[in-house]
């Protein structure tokens, strides 16, 4: 086997090992000496090897990213061409997606500091190589120490892949040639460029590029972010035996659960067939359990979490299991959705329990002293970061909505995490169903936040503003309904059918000025339902009161001046109208009593009035909560509210009594 061929085998293996672009490049590397213990490669190989090691992450599903949520423009130039409905069991690639391998294209200009010496392009490419096994490898330790060495690196694969395009040549006009009846070595050529490609393309996106920019421009970014991380000031932590053995066995889940990842990402694209897939899953199952075995035994402090973990693989393999042979790619992708989560909160929760031996202080680098040009390229790297983590957040909250209408117990987990302590700020908010969640009121809304809030408000004037409970629930609310809204916009894992009944939700969410403002016919018939009450019989609507009202008093009113009477008509002598009581009852049937009292408190309604409307409500089946009620009211509970009436009236009302009265006891 030749030196290259050595380091595409290894590298190809390295990369389908790591689904996502971690914070450290460090922690997801695997160590090639495990493939060495384990017998897969003889000591020859292996030190042949080690000088040519490279990993980095596995392809993003560009799909689910929203174009316009994109700062660079030229990634708007990038499309998926792939469907996903061709089998590329036996090709891996579509004859289209091979154009996204890119072409050779000799490099012009190479960034001072890269190279000592001036070389041939071949001669670049063999000292990339070795670079490359030097940062990665040799020293891979040191690479959270040194983060601009790893910057550098980076800048070397764009060399070495660059190479690899020339030297596999014949093998892409083979593919174009003779596509789709192609041979495994050919197949094989183009699967590592494939793999290369999607490494590239990390890389790339890490620092705010993506594979339309030229290879010089890219080079030009890493040693930009190189000149600027070398200024850091190092620190470092001595981290004790136990959070080194916490750290490694992590690793390892990391890996094993990312090959785990892969394998289903490759049936979801059908770059796989069934067979490989039942092989590769049952090996991958297998050792992402034996790794969490070994976490739960780690530390006790960690146990839960890793328990909590291997509860939701367990969930992700029932899905699967659930799914069958014929499992088609939106069920693959809900099965992802399950992975991503996992993934998100574990690795938010393991902030608490991972330490970092190394750290980098740039608070001294004067940035302003740099270079304009590389002001200019460190801002887009730092814009295009902030960028990426908001995608991935929103897309985050988008699979934690899939998953909530696939039965996947989200909530479950996220309370199991809370009780234990654990942070799961990465996740927003919360979901039900969507039938629940079209009935959802404010109250619902305010209790899906799960997400940060506001540490201080102020006004137009700067001045601070004091949140009341009540002010903390309507902020909760909003912050939930603006959180979703955004959410559901292009949301690519939903039918057209789904995507619509999200859209009803967020379109129909309570509005008191709507409120105040609407047709009054649905208050008519509230009002009729209350008469009919007084009188004994059932009445619906308006027009069966109108007819009624007519026959019993022997009138010929029309609707219109009935209608007129009624809304200026006083309710038993009282300050407030008919129309009022109906109206209040109208919103109580449309909102929580929490709300529905504080609209009666913002418009000035007495506590009669309050007390009447409940009533009224009551009668004809529409039920309160008291204690709600008078919260809204701003009352401690429901016995300081009849203890406010009772003072006000100078009735003596007690609890039991006042429920009886207002028909909720």
């Amino acid at each position: 086997m030749t030196f290259k061929k050595y380091f595409i085998v290894v590298f190809t293996i390295l990369l389908f090992s790591n689904p996502l672009l971690a914070e450290s490049i460090t922690d997801q590397l695997i160590t090639l000496n495990n493939l060495f213990k384990e017998g897969a490669i003889n000591e020859e190989e292996f030190s042949k090897a080690k000088k040519i090691l490279l990993e980095s992450d596995t392809q993003e599903e560009t799909q689910k990213i929203d174009e316009t949520n994109n700062t660079d423009e030229k990634k708007k130039k990038i499309k998926k061409v792939k469907n996903y409905t061709e089998d590329l069991s036996k090709t891996f690639i579509s004859f289209e997606e091979l154009d996204e391998i890119g072409k050779y294209k000799m490099i012009q200009s190479i960034p001072e500091g890269m190279f000592k010496t001036k070389m041939s392009e071949k001669g670049r490419s063999k000292k990339a190589m070795e670079e490359m096994a030097n940062t990665f490898i040799k020293k891979k330790g040191l690479m959270g120490k040194y983060p601009e060495n790893t910057m550098k690196a980076m800048g070397y694969f764009e060399i070495f892949y660059m190479q690899t395009l020339k030297d596999e040549k014949k093998s892409i006009e083979k593919f174009k040639k003779n596509y789709p009846n192609i041979n495994k070595t050919t197949r094989k050529v183009i699967k590592n460029l494939y793999s290369l490609n999607q490494a590239r393309k990390s890389m790339r996106e890490s620092v705010g590029l993506t594979i339309e920019n030229e290879t010089e421009e890219a080079l030009k970014r890493y040693m930009d972010m190189h000149d600027f991380l070398i200024q850091g000031e190092k620190k470092t932590y001595k981290l004790l035996q136990d959070e080194k053995k916490l750290i490694k066995e992590t690793n390892n889940y990391k890996k094993k659960y990312g090959l785990f990842i892969k394998t289903i990402e490759l049936k979801a694209e059908q770059r796989i067939d069934q067979k490989t897939f039942d092989k590769d899953l049952k090996k991958n199952i297998k050792e992402v359990k034996k790794s969490l075995k070994k976490l739960s035994e780690t530390q006790s402090e960690t146990n839960k979490l890793y328990q909590i973990a291997n509860s939701m693989f367990e969930k992700s393999i029932q899905m699967i299991d659930e799914c069958g042979e014929n499992c088609n790619r939106n069920k693959l992708l809900t099965i992802l959705d399950s992975t991503e989560f996992a993934s998100a909160v574990i690795k938010n929760a393991e902030k608490k329990f991972l330490k970092k031996q190394y750290s980098l202080d740039l608070s001294k680098v004067d940035a302003e002293s740099l270079p304009n040009q590389q002001q200019e390229s460190l801002m887009l790297t730092s814009m295009s970061s902030n960028n990426k983590k908001i995608i991935d957040n929103k897309n985050l909250q988008k699979s934690i909505l899939n998953l909530s209408n696939n039965n996947f117990p989200v909530n479950e987990y996220l309370d199991e995490f809370k009780k234990n302590d654990l942070d799961i700020s990465v996740v927003e908010m919360s979901f039900s169903n969507i039938e629940n969640m079209k009935t959802w009121t404010k109250n619902d809304w305010a209790n899906s936040w799960r997400g940060k809030l506001p540490d201080e408000l102020k006004d137009s004037q700067g001045n601070l503003v004091k949140m009341t409970t009540e002010n903390i629930s309507d902020l909760k609310a909003q912050l939930a309904i603006n959180s979703f809204n955004e959410i559901i916009t292009n949301v690519s894992n939903f039918d057209t059918e789904i995507n619509q009944r999200i859209n009803e939700i967020a379109e129909n969410q309570f509005d008191i000025n709507e409120f105040l403002n609407q047709d009054w016919t649905v208050s008519l018939d509230n009002y009729s339902k209350l008469v009919g009450k007084s009188y004994g019989i059932e009445i619906n609507n308006f027009a069966n009161w109108v007819k009624f009202y007519n026959e019993e008093f022997s009138k010929n009113y029309d609707p219109e001046k009935l209608a007129s009477s009624w809304k200026n008509s006083s309710y038993y002598g009282q300050s407030y109208t008919w129309s009022d009581i109906a109206s209040g009852v109208d919103l109580l049937s449309k909102v929580s009593s929490f709300e529905a009292a504080q609209v009666a408190r913002s418009l000035g309604a007495s506590l009669q009035q309050v007390a009447d409307t409940i009533a009224e409500a009551a009668a004809i089946g529409i039920g309160t909560n008291l204690e709600q009620a008078a919260a809204g009211l701003g009352f401690g509970s429901f016995a300081d509210a009849v203890a406010a009436y009772n003072a006000q009236y100078g009735t003596n009302y007690t609890v039991d009594e006042a429920k009886e009265a207002l028909g909720n006891n």
